[in-house]
C-alpha cells in the first residue's frame, strides 16, 4: 500500500469543515471521500474500504464514537485505523475516545501538517499489521502441513478428523479413514540413503493427493505412516479408493535419483453401519487394526476393520 495512494474518509457535519480537512489531505496526495455522518460513514466504509478513517466526535445520527465503536467490533473493519476530532482537549475525553477504539485523538483547530502526519503514521502501523497478518497466516500454515510432503501434518489431521465425526452426527453421513504404511521401508533407506527414502516419501505423498477429491484430506502422521481422511464415504467405496492407491504405488516405481519398487499396506475404518459416531481415537483404532492385519497377511494388500 502506498501512502500517497492510501484511501482515507472524512467524517465531519459540518460542510466547511468537512471540505478543509479534505483539501488537507487530497494535497498531501490521498485518496480521499466524505461522510455527514456516522450513518453515511458506515456505507462508505462498505463501499470504499478507507485505509484511515478521520471522524469527528459529535455529529447528528451517528457521532464519532458509535461509528468507531461498530468500526472496531466488525471484523472486516477492525483494524481500520480512526483519528479522532475534537474541540475537547481535556485527558477524560482523550481517554474516552481511545477507549471506543481510537487508534489516535487530534484537538481541533487541527494543523494541516499534523492531520497529514498522523495520518502517514497511521498507515505505517497498517503497514505493519498486514505484513504480521501476513506472517501469522503462513506460520498457521506451516504449523499445520508437513514440511517434507506438503500434506496435512499429525495436528491438521486430527483437527480435521474430529470436525468430521461432529458432522456426521449431525448429518448423519458416513466418513471413512485410510492409514497406509510403506512396506520395508527401513530397507529403501538401508539401501539407497535417506535422500531416495526422502524422494520414496514425496512420491507416495503424490499419489496420495492425485486420489483425494475435493474435500478429502490426505496427511503424513509418522516417518512412513500416512494418512487419508474420506468425507461422506462409505466403508466399500473407501475400500475402493484404498485398493485404487495401493495399486498405483505398486505399479509405478518412485523416486528421482533412482527408481524404487514400493508397496503400501492399508487399513480401512468407517463408521458405516456403527451403531452410533465413534470417536477419534476408536476409528483411529480400527484404522490401525486394519493396517496391522494387512502387515500381518503379508503386506501390499488393504484390510478393512
Amino acid at each position: 500500500m502506498s501512502e500517497n495512494r492510501a484511501r482515507v474518509l472524512v467524517v465531519d457535519d459540518d460542510p466547511l469543515s468537512r471540505k478543509i480537512l479534505e483539501q488537507v489531505l487530497v494535497s498531501a496526495g490521498f485518496e480521499v471521500e466524505s461522510a455527514a455522518d456516522g450513518q453515511e460513514a458506515l456505507g462508505k466504509v462498505r463501499q470504499h474500504r478507507p485505509d484511515v478513517v478521520v471522524t469527528d466526535w459529535q455529529m447528528p445520527v451517528m457521532d464519532g464514537l458509535t461509528l468507531c465503536r461498530i468500526l472496531k467490533a466488525t471484523e472486516e473493519t477492525r483494524f481500520t485505523h480512526v483519528v479522532m476530532l475534537s474541540s475537547r482537549g481535556e485527558v477524560e475525553a482523550k481517554v474516552t475516545g481511545l477507549e471506543h477504539g481510537a487508534d489516535d485523538y487530534v484537538v481541533k483547530p487541527v494543523e494541516p501538517v499534523e492531520l497529514q502526519a498522523r495520518v502517514r503514521v497511521g498507515l505505517r502501523l497498517q503497514k505493519a499489521l498486514s505484513e504480521l497478518a501476513a506472517k501469522n497466516e503462513i506460520l498457521e500454515k506451516l504449523a499445520l502441513t508437513d514440511a517434507l510432503t506438503g500434506l496435512a501434518n499429525r495436528r491438521a489431521f486430527g483437527e480435521a478428523l474430529e470436525a468430521e465425526l461432529a458432522r456426521v452426527g449431525r448429518h448423519g453421513r458416513p466418513a471413512s479413514l485410510l492409514f497406509l504404511d510403506l512396506d520395508h521401508f527401513k530397507a529403501v533407506n538401508d539401501s539407497h540413503g535417506h535422500a531416495v527414502g526422502d524422494e520414496v516419501l514425496e512420491g507416495v505423498s503424490l499419489v496420495l493427493k492425485r486420489a483425494c477429491r475435493r474435500g478429502d484430506l490426505a496427511a503424513r502422521i509418522g516417518g512412513e505412516e500416512f494418512a487419508v481422511l474420506l468425507p461422506a464415504t462409505g466403508r466399500i467405496p473407501a475400500a475402493l479408493v484404498a485398493e485404487r492407491i495401493r495399486r498405483t504405488v505398486e505399479l509405478h516405481p518412485i523416486g528421482r535419483s533412482a527408481l524404487v519398487p514400493v508397496t503400501v499396506s492399508v487399513g480401512v475404518a468407517s463408521t458405516e453401519g456403527l451403531p452410533g459416531v465413534p470417536g477419534a481415537d476408536e476409528l483411529v483404532r480400527q484404522a490401525d487394526a486394519g493396517l496391522y492385519r494387512a502387515k500381518a497377511e503379508g503386506r501390499n494388500r488393504v484390510s478393512a476393520a
